[in-house]
């Protein structure tokens, strides 16, 4: 199929037409791939944000339950479920490591009525 795309940036093309060419490939070959990757890097998107919501959700669900007995332990949850309670952090990720859900949106928090700190990247602090 023939397709004419407008108002694409000619340094960006250039530069893109050079690398399939280092790499041996044909233009409409690259072109492919790279509309490939980037639909798999949007569905990838969109699955982590709906298991965010889902997680964030179950939490706050269950956290009227889960500070009466279990105040200042952490809790995992993934795709909306508790993996489980733990006494610390470490406890925590370890857990994550051992269901094989390193590579999956999880939640991971004390369970405390206190306001916490988040720290995001280049030292910003949100409260």
């Amino acid at each position: 199929m023939s397709v004419l795309i407008k108002d694409v940036d000619k340094e960006l093309y250039a530069r893109f037409k050079a690398a399939a060419a280092m790499r041996g490939i044909r233009l409409n070959e690259a072109l492919c791939k790279a509309m490939e990757y980037w639909l798999k890097m949007e569905e990838t998107k969109s699955q982590d944000d709906y298991d965010r919501i889902i997680n964030n959700a179950t939490y706050r669900r269950l956290f009227p339950e889960l500070i009466k007995e279990h105040e200042d332990e952490w809790i995992v949850i993934s795709k909306g479920k508790v993996i489980g309670l733990f006494k610390t952090r470490i406890e925590a990720i370890k857990a994550i490591k051992a269901n094989n859900l390193i590579h999956t949106c999880n939640l991971v928090t004390p369970i405390t009525r206190k306001k916490r700190k988040v720290t995001l990247g280049f030292g910003r602090k949100l409260k």
